[in-house]
């Protein structure tokens, strides 16, 4: 395996993991799970980090959510 494949694979399963923290915080907030809100949380989420290429994983979680049929994550049912 080279290790673009290992950095792509990994990304898709920080993105993944991303949209599922942000369902979470969702929950937890008693607001709704759906297109616009996880949007705008990942928005936020991504406001509050101060690391690069974290805030890069929620802007692609945003557009995976928003677009997943123009994104290649990987993932069945993504594509």
């Amino acid at each position: 395996m080279t290790d673009r494949a290992y950095e792509s694979a990994s990304s898709e399963d920080e993105v993944c993991c991303i949209i599922g923290q942000a369902v979470i915080e969702l929950s937890d907030e008693h607001q709704p799970v759906n297109k616009s809100t996880l949007s705008l949380k990942l928005l936020a989420m991504a406001d509050r980090d101060r690391d690069d290429e974290r805030v890069l994983l929620y802007w692609i979680a945003r557009k995976a959510i928003s677009k997943p049929h123009q994104l290649n994550i990987g993932v069945q049912g993504w594509r």
